[in-house]
């Protein structure tokens, strides 16, 4: 929301993605939050009934479908989640964008879990995330125990590449445009380029 060009594809879909949490969660906490939510409600965009009360639930737009295993990578991020609080409790890291995650699977896990390429970083708030593939857990790896397969390590470290001052995400392109010495390459085509391209996170 805050890194990406304000009409960047990025940003504007987070947005839609918040706008219908926000339809959703207003008509749930109606009958709880009654006054809140009647607040809440008149400071929604769009035009709308004068009460959330004359309302029906909210109809979600329909996804499109892929071939993303979603709730296997989410139980890789709870795996990872795991390991960077212990990082964090030996003060090895102060975020999780001080970490880099190699993710190590078995040939017949690989596609599942290098789905999302580079972007899996962002689904797991790390600067750096690499899925490789291993007939065994390397050294130091653990095993991904909440993704219920078998074959499937992660290895959790603190990244030691310089930390760029717009995103704080750790990369070693920080510096590379002399331009901005502090930022990275992203941050650099956010705010002067294009802008970044990024299709599923």
């Amino acid at each position: 929301m805050y890194t990406t060009p304000a009409e960047g594809a990025a940003r504007r879909s987070a947005q839609t993605v918040m706008f219908h949490i926000a339809e959703c969660m207003v008509r749930w906490l109606a009958p709880i939050l009654s006054f809140t939510a009647e607040e809440a409600w008149r400071y929604l965009p769009g035009e709308r009934r004068e009460s959330v009360f004359h309302e029906n639930w909210h109809t979600l737009p329909q996804a499109s479908a892929d071939a993303i295993d979603w709730d296997a990578l989410i139980q890789l991020r709870s795996d990872v989640t795991r390991e960077l609080e212990k990082l964090r409790d030996t003060g090895a890291i102060g975020a999780p964008l001080d970490a880099r995650v190699e993710v190590y699977c078995v040939a017949e896990e690989f596609a599942r879990f290098a789905a999302l390429g580079e972007e899996l970083r962002f689904l797991l708030i790390t600067s750096h995330a690499h899925v490789h593939r291993a007939a065994v857990a390397p050294l130091g790896a653990v095993a991904a125990t909440n993704t219920g397969r078998s074959g499937v390590w992660i290895l959790v470290q603190a990244n030691a590449e310089p930390k760029c001052v717009r995103c704080w995400h750790r990369r070693a392109d920080v510096g590379s445009d002399a331009r901005h010495p502090q930022l990275c390459a992203r941050c650099v085509s956010n705010i002067e380029g294009p802008g970044e391209q990024r299709k599923l996170v």
